[in-house]
């Protein structure tokens, strides 16, 4: 019992350690897709930090099985490096130890990553589907940028603002394109301005101490207003709410739907939990360091079965989400594939299978 606990308190402490440093990783690829998507005005600053945060439990996805994996790798591989395996060993303690308590572990993993994959996971990425289209479709205050001109959505509306102090503008210009037949172009060059919100819903943009001109170029028909308080309401357009593919939808939905897309969404899904406990039963034989190796070098199989499965296992995602394969048949036939070689690797060494050789060598 106190071994146990001593194997179970050193593979947590790793696993903790390794999940943090994956953790930052991930954020750090995150983050440069948003700020791409920011250079490219496909998104606003402003949705940095809940944009990072909504993407939290796609990153746990990868995070909770590679971070036990790993740690299983590490910790059983430091304890072999220093004998200390081979003196539990020799104290009585089998091989069987050390693999229920990686599979202990994979199954408090498998928990966590069962909740994550089907409630928090669909819940993030719905979320944050609805923050990116109602910003693009109703762009707010931080939205606006200085210095730059910005269009509207589908085009019809160009801003500059020249400065943004406090919540109001400062030299503003605003050109509308003709929407009909019966509206002319307008543009509209003001002193001050703000935005606000008198309700909800609605978007009230006042403008001070500027004039608007009215009329198409070529003709030279214009008509010219001066003003000192211009006012104009930006309506709330409703966003349509998508919430029928297949990363959005939670286990219910997601089980009683049979299209190509969803189902093999729902195999991935389960493949991400059942992997946690094929990786960490693989990795209990992989972890054993030999001296002259090294421990880093003899880590170097274990992590290249590992993103060889994740890696198939991806493609085969993507191809069963085109319908060009049944995702129950190819999904879990990697999945029996590596159970099968995380059992024999584990009793490649036994004394059971070096008692069988032994007998058949007297037999032959």
């Amino acid at each position: 019992m106190v071994i146990t606990k001593y194997l179970i308190k050193e593979i947590l402490k790793t696993q903790v350690a390794i999940s943090f440093i994956l953790s930052f990783i991930f954020f750090s690829q995150k983050l440069v897709t948003i700020l791409d998507d920011i250079i490219n005005h496909d998104i606003p600053a402003h949705l940095i930090v809940s944009l990072l945060w909504l993407g939290c439990a796609k990153m746990v996805e990868l995070i909770l099985p590679l971070s036990l994996f790993f740690a299983l790798l590490m910790t059983y591989g430091k304890l072999h490096n220093q004998s200390e395996i081979i003196a539990m060993y020799a104290c009585g303690v089998s091989k069987t130890r050390l693999i229920k308590v990686a599979l202990f572990l994979a199954a408090l993993t498998s928990f966590f990553a069962t909740i994550n994959v089907f409630y928090f996971s669909p819940w993030s990425v719905k979320h944050e589907k609805q923050l990116i289209n109602e910003e693009r479709v109703n762009p707010s205050l931080s939205a606006l940028v200085k210095g730059q001109f910005q269009s509207s959505p589908d085009g019809k509306i160009v801003l500059f603002i020249k400065d943004i102090q406090n919540k109001k503008f400062h030299k503003i210009f605003l050109a509308q394109r003709e929407s009909n037949q019966i509206q002319r172009p307008t543009v509209v060059v003001a002193n001050s301005g703000y935005i606000s919100a008198p309700a909800s819903g609605i978007q009230l943009l006042t403008l001070n101490n500027g004039m608007n001109y009215e009329g198409i170029p070529p003709l030279g028909d214009f008509r010219i207003t001066y003003f000192n308080h211009y006012q104009a309401v930006i309506s709330h357009k409703s966003v349509t709410k998508n919430s029928n593919t297949a990363q959005q939808m939670s286990i219910g939905p997601l089980w009683e739907a049979n299209d190509p897309d969803t189902r093999a969404e729902l195999h991935w899904r389960l493949t991400l939990i059942v992997s946690v406990v094929i990786m960490a039963f693989m990795a209990v034989p992989l972890s054993q360091v030999h001296p002259r190796q090294g421990q880093v070098l003899s880590i170097l199989p274990a992590m290249l079965l590992y993103l060889i499965f994740f890696l198939l296992q991806s493609t085969l995602r993507s191809n069963a989400g085109n319908n060009r394969l049944d995702p129950l048949i190819w999904l879990w036939f990697v999945n029996g594939i590596y159970t099968i070689l995380a059992i024999i690797l584990n009793i490649w060494d036994s004394s059971t299978l070096r008692r069988l050789y032994t007998k058949l060598r007297k037999t032959l």
